[in-house]
């Protein structure tokens, strides 16, 4: 087996962490990255550099970091990022902006640094971790599925753009996993007030999600996944990772009338 250079951003933790530790385990060069590392750390086994999503030249100083020790980058696994929850109408525009800078914007970055180091090698793999929640909207997490819809859409744009240069690009959508996205999850400042319209659903609602991500499947079968993406000759455009209701409700929402659909939704995550 040909050993990979592989670049997962936002390795210090979660997904991001199971996945670098099971492609070590496979015997590939793995580089993770942190805004709280320098360069040449090691974390949890885990050669680290410091990358700062929102930072354009952060990008490019941890691409190049890599490059000087490997001489390339054969995948890019593009984790980085946290979650975002609470009402559309308590987000302010400066939280919008900030989330989707650093989460979307970073994300194009990591790739433009990344895409002529595979065009020149003549090959390559952009595994892009994405979300259900990316397929339709959910209440409360609506900044959030914008975000991952965008990056949907990025995946399958970019999957067409470099198919002449070898260069496959995917996507992963997880479900619930057991992460601390808990702890790193931002909230609209609005929506943590008693002064929002939301706030008693809102609360109630919160503890509901970062119950199902506390009890969540283990990360380390993302990590599985991306290693069979490594190993395909030919990957998919997209992979789902999680159980049977995730990939069912993304079944159903292709299926159903939209109305319907919301309703179960609204069931499940009601707003009142």
């Amino acid at each position: 087996m040909e050993r990979k250079v592989v670049f997962v951003t936002g390795a210090s933790t979660g997904i991001g962490k199971a996945i670098s530790q099971y492609l070590i385990s496979k015997d590939h060069i793995v580089y993770g990255s942190s805004r709280k590392v320098s360069h040449g750390d090691v974390l949890d086994g885990i050669s680290m550099v410091k990358l700062d999503m929102a930072d354009v030249q952060s990008i490019h100083s941890s691409i190049e970091y890599i490059l000087s020790k490997e001489g390339r980058i054969d995948i890019l696994v593009n984790n980085a990022g946290t979650g975002l929850s609470g009402a559309i109408e308590d987000t302010s525009p400066a939280e919008v902006s900030a989330y989707l800078n650093s989460h979307l914007v970073g994300l194009i970055s990591c790739c433009q640094a990344a895409i002529p180091h595979m065009r020149e090698a003549g090959q390559g793999k952009i595994i892009n971790i994405s979300s259900i929640a990316g397929e339709f909207g959910l209440p409360f997490r609506g900044i959030y599925s914008a975000g991952k819809s965008a990056l949907n859409r990025i995946t399958e744009s970019l999957r067409m753009e470099l198919a002449p240069s070898n260069i496959s690009v995917s996507m992963i959508r997880p479900g619930d996993f057991s992460t601390n996205i808990n702890q790193s999850r931002i909230v609209p400042q609005k929506s943590l007030s008693k002064e929002s319209y939301y706030y008693a659903a809102f609360k109630k609602q919160y503890e509901r999600i970062s119950s199902e991500v506390s009890v969540g499947e283990d990360p380390a079968k993302i990590g599985q996944l991306v290693y069979k993406i490594i190993e395909s000759k030919h990957p998919k455009l997209r992979y789902t990772a999680g159980g049977f209701v995730h990939k069912l409700s993304i079944f159903l929402n292709t299926v159903l009338p939209s109305s319907v659909f919301q309703k179960l939704l609204s069931k499940r995550y009601p707003v009142k």
